[in-house]
């Protein structure tokens, strides 16, 4: 093929390329850069404020009502009342206790259990005090006190109507239960957790799982405490590390059918480079449940930082998992951005992985809480929160994203989608013959290129650049980049620091970045925490600390202790 020839061919199909693109934006659909997923921009509709600013609260779906209970108001001060939306406006009422940071949990009696909480201002302390709330009345009843005060524990009802509560914050945990009616009783002590993952794995047993300690510092979640049994290990969760709970696990997720004593749910992780994946538990059982396509951490819009809830539309056999754009706690003046990425498991088979579908609102003027609800039509209603990353500002804002009505659509959306993925698999196809056409030319003509993955040269050059231009202090770094600036191959980079350093890419980038934050907390004492990660070129705390462990053998407030 001529020169002339060639090039044509690589005009022609970026053309293409770039009409197949304006066909899909237009459409409010996009698949970059993720040609397994399509993203879908919806509307994210404003509904009436709250009558009261608060964050730390709960959000449950009542009968045909959403309730918001508890929480703090301005001040980080805990707020003794809850509201219920009907015909279209939230109406205040008041609980017997306050519950910051408590455990919400909606019974089979269509009663709701609302227990502990912080007992002080700025989320200190722990409560006994439980009550319940009945919905036809609208109003709550105390009634008696858990066997060990709580804030920011689970609650999970077995088959029996017996309620499990585990999970504190920094105080003493244990595993106790409810009988439904009034009364708790202490079963035996566990390791410590905050928010932990409770889930059934037969009729009257539970698994309880975490990745935090009631001090927040991580621990090992392969190891799972049983209701009843000596406590278990998941081989699983060694690699990959349930995601952090926000606020009371209460079985959103759960996708079984207890009639047929299946009991199954699906749990957000993530590994040590801060992938996220979803993990099937069912019976005890623990697998990777198989996708489309990798969950996607980056869109054209930027990176995204997933929250732990994941909540389960049984009837449509979709699930949906909530984030945030991941630059969140440093773009609060833009505004922020939400996603919804839908898990649709009823449509996976042994041989078909699970289809996702990815929704984005345009940028918000607020944080909203983590735990969302679904409405009868499946749209995903957020209500509570704060303003510029702080507790002690709250808000009164709720939005309902309209993600539901986009359901009947994805029943057939390889056909809504497939002209557009078409044209650009062609495009790209031709795009890549066009490369590989010159790659093979410049090979011909130079036999041996400028580096090889055994120069040693090589990974002096890579050390060389990363500490003289700090490349990883940014937290969206890929090998390509490294690749371009030392004009070599990818492959050569990954498999030379493979060969020489025993690690891969990201595990050596983040050498660097631990490395930095260890400089930042020796040399500035009262640095806090989220700007060491945030300037270090870590995309997620939580990445941040594991890492930092790993490396270091210690979490950064005991490194920081130790050299001060």
């Amino acid at each position: 093929m001529s020169k002339r020839a060639t090039f044509a061919l690589f005009l022609w199909s970026l053309m293409i390329l770039r009409a197949t693109a304006v066909q899909v934006v237009a459409e409010g659909k996009t698949s970059f850069p993720h040609p397994g997923i399509p993203i879908v921009k919806i509307e994210a509709e404003r509904l009436p404020d709250l009558n009261i600013p608060r964050s730390g609260n709960q959000l449950l779906v009542v009968g045909d009502e959403f309730v918001v209970a508890g929480g703090h108001t301005h001040g980080f001060v805990p707020t003794p009342t809850a509201e219920y939306l009907s015909e279209g406006q939230w109406h205040l009422i008041h609980t017997v206790y306050s519950h910051d940071f408590g455990t919400a949990l909606l019974l089979k009696s269509g009663h709701v259990l609302l227990a502990g909480g912080t007992s002080e201002n700025i989320g200190v302390g722990q409560t006994y005090t439980a009550e319940f709330y009945d919905p036809r009345s609208h109003s709550f009843n105390g009634f008696g006190s858990m066997e060990i005060r709580r804030a920011k524990a689970s609650a999970l009802e077995l088959d029996s109507g017996k309620v499990v509560i585990a999970g504190n914050w920094y105080h003493d945990d244990g595993i106790e239960l409810f009988d439904g009616k009034s009364a708790f009783t202490y079963v035996k002590n566990e390791k410590p957790r905050s928010v932990p993952y409770i889930i059934r794995t037969t009729r009257d047993d539970a698994l309880i799982i975490g990745s935090k300690s009631n001090r927040d510092e991580d621990i090992n979640p392969a190891i799972a405490d049983r209701l009843r049994g000596d406590s278990v290990h998941i081989p699983l969760l060694e690699k990959w590390h349930p995601l952090p709970l926000a606020h009371n696990f209460t079985g959103e997720s759960f996708i079984g059918d207890e009639e047929k004593e299946l009991y199954s749910y699906l749990i957000p992780v993530e590994d040590d480079s801060g992938q996220v994946a979803i993990v099937k538990a069912e019976n005890g059982r623990f697998s990777l449940l198989p996708t489309a396509c990798p969950i996607p951490m980056q869109t054209h819009l930027g990176g995204i930082w997933y929250d732990a809830n994941i909540l389960a539309d049984r009837q449509r056999q979709r699930a949906y998992l909530t984030g945030i754009n991941s630059d969140f706690r440093t773009s609060h003046d833009a505004g922020y951005r939400y996603y919804a990425l839908a898990i649709d498991y009823g449509q996976a088979t042994d041989e078909k992985p699970a289809p996702l579908t990815l929704y984005y609102t345009d940028l918000l003027p607020c944080l909203l809480e983590a735990n969302h609800a679904l409405t009868d039509d499946g749209n995903l209603l957020l209500a509570g929160g704060f303003t510029e990353n702080s507790y002690f500002k709250p808000h009164g804002m709720v939005y309902l994203l309209h993600t539901g009505n986009r359901v009947a659509a994805q029943g057939n959306g390889d056909s809504l989608h497939m002209p557009a993925v078409v044209g650009v698999g062609v495009a790209t196809l031709l795009v890549a013959l066009f490369f590989l056409y010159h790659r093979r030319r410049s090979h011909s003509e130079s036999a041996v290129p400028a580096d090889t993955p055994t120069d040693p040269a090589l990974m002096n050059r890579i050390c060389q650049l990363m500490e003289a231009q700090k490349l990883y202090l940014n937290e969206e770094l890929k090998i390509a980049d490294v690749a371009s600036a030392l004009g070599t191959n990818r492959a050569y980079i990954s498999d030379c620091i493979n060969s020489t350093r025993g690690c891969s890419f990201t595990q050596f980038v983040n050498t660097y970045r631990i490395e930095h934050a260890k400089h930042l907390l020796q040399s500035r004492p009262d640095i806090k925490l989220i700007e060491v990660w945030t300037s270090s070129g870590f995309s997620t705390e939580r990445t941040f600390l594991r890492t930092f462990k790993s490396v270091t053998g210690m979490t950064p407030s005991e490194f920081r202790s130790k050299n001060h």
